[in-house]
């Protein structure tokens, strides 16, 4: 509680702010501006980082990979292993929220419309419906079973460049366990509509008991992998995987082992944020600095004045943090409802780039980048820049303070 004569201190730094309205907005105005620029860069490379990351994950990549060593050092799909309940069990626990096993096959197809190399999955059709979506995007057949035999689902891409549809068999070129060259006719069950051009035309999905009939001529009867695709929230939990798989030889990769490409990208726009928020940290010093300086040198006769008839030097440090009290509510009202009108709309509308390449997609290493970019805001960010300009912000007002009344000092 202010006891009367800290209220009436603060009245006066008050009536200080209003009756220099010109320069107090100024400063008010100029330090929501630069929380308002920091916040909204920030948010914005987020954003785009995490759609980014998103778009990665969602091409059968997932957060990370546990991998068969060998298939991890030569991708090597010759010695799969089984996929045993236990196994399952202890990588199916929070934070996972899916972990598929997958068999990896490279294979090409020749037709007259041309030829082009496919990777050819085999999952467990239930479990991989957890992982991703696909059996949801069907154009136009059905997803897998699990004991179809020799039935591919394929994307809408592959299906348009070489003229399939559903029911149309598929000679698939490929080498097996044995290394020897073979080919193999596939019926066409279904195609998909489901993230970039590149992705339909490259991913075709088989269950695992084709999978294996192919490379390995025989099907075991279990469930095999030479890499679980796990989803988790995001990368913060490898030591949580790294800890369930101790004690084996299996490797974990995460998609930016995997993605090394748009990893770079990445972390290129990490540098990015710090370059601006450097920036703009210097520019923010500047421009609260020089006004409060300048505002307290033009009350040096009212405080001379004041301190003959008796005000004493702690009474003006007092007007002083009161007044800084004062700005940082105001500034960070003002910045809340600039944050709210321009961060918060873009935050559910995006802010739409397509127009720069006519709302062509653009695809880097076969992942479609956003032409859409919702800026991601989040308390840290909120929390670090508010606490940066306020420091500024009293720091410049202390030392105006000590400044003016240092020369205040001298001259009585």
């Amino acid at each position: 509680m202010l006891n009367t004569e800290n209220r009436y201190l603060f009245k006066f730094a008050w009536k200080s702010i209003r009756r220099n309205a010109g320069r107090s907005f100024f400063i008010g105005f100029s330090v929501s501006l630069a929380v308002v620029i920091a916040v909204w860069v920030i948010a914005f490379f987020d954003g785009l980082n995490s759609q980014i990351e998103k778009a990665v994950v969602n091409t059968n990549t997932g957060f990370f990979q546990v991998q068969d060593p060998v298939y991890a050092k030569s991708t090597d799909s010759s010695s799969p292993r089984e996929f045993t309940s236990h196994f399952s069990q202890t990588l199916n626990q929070p934070p996972v929220s899916a972990a598929s096993p997958e068999l990896v096959l490279d294979g090409n197809i020749s037709t007259p419309e041309g030829a082009t190399g496919l990777l050819v999955i085999g999952i467990d059709p239930e479990i991989h419906k957890q992982l991703m979506p696909i059996y949801k995007k069907m154009t136009s057949g059905s997803f897998l079973t699990q004991d179809d035999d020799y039935g591919v689902v394929i994307g809408q891409e592959l299906a348009t460049l070489f003229k399939f549809n559903v029911g149309d068999q598929m000679v698939l070129n490929y080498q097996d366990k044995l290394g020897e060259l073979r080919s193999e006719i596939l019926t066409i069950r279904g195609v998909y509509h489901y993230n970039s051009k590149g992705f339909e035309k490259r991913f075709v999905y088989i269950n695992q008991k084709t999978w294996q009939n192919l490379f390995l001529n025989e099907f075991t009867g279990k469930t095999l992998f030479n890499r679980v695709t796990i989803l988790t929230p995001d990368l913060r939990y490898e030591p949580v995987l790294l800890d369930r798989i101790k004690g084996t030889d299996l490797q974990l990769k995460s998609w930016k082992q995997l993605n090394p490409e748009m990893a770079v990208v990445l972390e290129f726009h990490d540098g990015m944020i710090k370059f601006f928020f450097l920036i703009i940290a210097l520019t923010i010093t500047m421009t609260i600095l020089t006004p409060v300086r300048m505002l307290w040198q033009e009350r040096f006769k009212e405080m001379k004045m004041m301190s003959i008839i008796g005000v004493s030097v702690s009474k003006f440090w007092k007007i002083g943090i009161y007044e800084v009290i004062l700005m940082i509510l105001l500034s960070s009202a003002f910045s809340m409802v600039m944050l709210t009108a321009i961060i918060g709309t873009q935050t559910q509308r995006g802010v739409d780039f397509r127009y720069l390449n006519d709302g062509v997609a653009i695809e880097r290493a076969g992942i479609k980048l956003p032409g859409i970019i919702f800026p991601k805001l989040t308390p840290d960010q909120l929390l670090i820049t508010f606490l940066f300009v306020i420091f500024v912000l009293s720091i410049s007002y202390l030392w105006s303070i000590y400044r003016t009344l240092t020369k205040l000092e001298a001259e009585i």
